[in-house]
């Protein structure tokens, strides 16, 4: 009886040892299976330098921890061009737009090049952007001519700029990219947008 005990104490053991060892070796083999992404993103170190040329903007947001803005990049696309007619306008060329705010400036590219814009805004350093289509009111259709570019109806003519300074303050402001005729009024200039910032 004793004898059958002990041979059953230890078979027992055995096989625990038995199952240590396959799930050491199941974990080795997964180990040494892996390969290519997998096995070089295993070995690689997760820290990543920053992007050069940034300047960090110092203490921000209290707590007395520090953070350096990155550049934002934002694109949409905005009617150029158009036709008027006596019930609305008919598009007719169109030009994708791309914001970046980098070192403190605004950047808008019109297509061809990029514009600084950042004197449309008060002083200050501008860390993030947003560009889209100005939201514009009701079409008048008095004898198929527009009063401005804000009565197109549509967001045709108006490129809408708005960006997030260092110290948390957004502002915006309006860029005229057609005239009320429907012609486009590009390569986009500072004097295209509206001399005053609106803060939300």
């Amino acid at each position: 009886m004793i004898s059958r005990r002990s041979s059953s104490a230890s078979g027992s053991r055995g096989a625990g040892r038995l199952l240590m060892w396959s799930a050491a070796a199941a974990v080795t083999c997964a180990t040494v299976g892996l390969s290519g992404v997998v096995a070089a993103s295993a070995t690689t170190a997760t820290a990543k330098a920053a992007p050069t040329g940034q300047v960090a903007t110092g203490q921000m947001g209290g707590g007395g921890r520090s953070y350096t803005p990155y550049p934002r990049l934002d694109s949409t696309n905005v009617i150029t061009a158009f036709g008027v007619g006596a019930a609305g306008i008919t598009p007719t060329a169109s030009e994708t737009f791309t914001g970046s705010a980098r070192r403190g400036h605004v950047w808008v590219h019109d297509g061809t090049n990029w514009v600084d814009l950042t004197t449309a805004f008060p002083a200050g350093y501008y860390y993030d952007i947003s560009v889209a289509p100005a939201p514009s009111a009701a079409f008048a259709a008095v004898g198929g001519v527009l009063t401005g570019a804000t009565t197109t109806g549509t967001p045709a003519g108006l490129l809408r700029v708005t960006v997030r300074r260092a110290d948390g303050a957004i502002l915006r402001t309006d860029c005229s990219v057609s005239s009320t005729t429907g012609a486009s009024t590009l390569p986009l200039t500072r004097s295209d947008c509206s001399t005053n910032a609106t803060q939300l």
